[in-house]
C-alpha cells in the first residue's frame, strides 16, 4: 500500500493490481484546522498537503470574479456559481477575508433562494468541493495518473478506481474506454 499523490507515484516494476481511492478521508474532513468542512469552523485551507501550495483563501483572493465563478461552476457543477463568486468578491472588498469556513459557507448559502437552503445537501457543499479540487489540482492529478496507469500494468493486470463524484467518474470512464 502506497499513500501519496497519484501524480507522483511511479512503481519500481510492473504491477498486477492497482486500487486507487480518490476520496477525501474522514480524518481530513473531521479536523477543523484542515479547512475542508464548514460543519467545524476552521481556516479556509483545503490543501491535501498543508505544507505545499496556496490555500483556498489565497486562491479566492487571487482570482478575479469571473475566474472564481468558472471554478465553482466547472468543479462544483454549481448553477449559482456567478452569484456565489460575486458575493464572495463583494465581501472581500467590503469586509476583508472571511474569518473561517463557517462564515464562507454562510455567505454561499445566502446566495440560494430561501426554499433551496434546506435541501438534501448544504448549499455550500458544491462550492467547497470546487475550491478543494482547484486548490489540489485533483482532476489534473487524476488525469496524470490515468495516462500513466497503462504503462505500469503487467499483462492481464487489474485496476480498480473508486470515485466519489461525477467529474472524477467521467475522467475514469473515458480513460478506460480509450484503453
Amino acid at each position: 500500500i502506497v499513500a501519496g499523490n497519484f501524480a507522483d507515484f511511479m512503481p519500481k516494476e510492473p504491477v498486477a493490481v492497482v486500487v486507487a481511492d480518490l476520496g477525501v478521508s474522514s480524518p481530513q474532513l473531521d479536523v477543523a484546522s484542515r479547512g475542508f468542512s464548514f460543519l467545524k469552523d476552521g481556516p479556509i485551507d483545503m490543501r491535501m498537503n498543508p505544507e505545499v501550495g496556496e490555500t483556498a483563501a489565497e486562491l479566492i483572493e487571487r482570482l478575479q470574479e469571473t475566474e472564481l465563478a468558472e471554478i465553482i461552476y466547472r468543479y462544483g457543477e454549481e448553477r449559482f456559481s456567478r452569484r456565489i463568486a460575486r458575493r464572495i468578491k463583494h465581501d472581500l472588498r467590503h469586509q476583508g477575508p472571511y474569518k473561517g469556513t463557517a462564515s464562507l459557507a454562510y455567505a454561499v448559502a445566502g446566495c440560494f433562494p430561501p426554499k433551496m437552503r434546506h435541501g438534501r445537501i448544504h448549499p455550500a457543499t458544491r462550492t467547497f468541493q470546487a475550491l478543494r479540487i482547484a486548490v489540489n489540482d485533483e482532476l489534473g492529478v487524476l488525469g496524470t495518473f490515468l495516462r500513466n496507469l497503462p504503462s505500469w500494468m503487467q499483462k492481464d493486470a487489474f485496476a480498480c478506481i473508486i470515485s466519489f463524484h461525477s467529474l472524477e467518474d467521467r475522467l475514469v470512464k473515458k480513460a478506460f474506454m480509450n484503453e
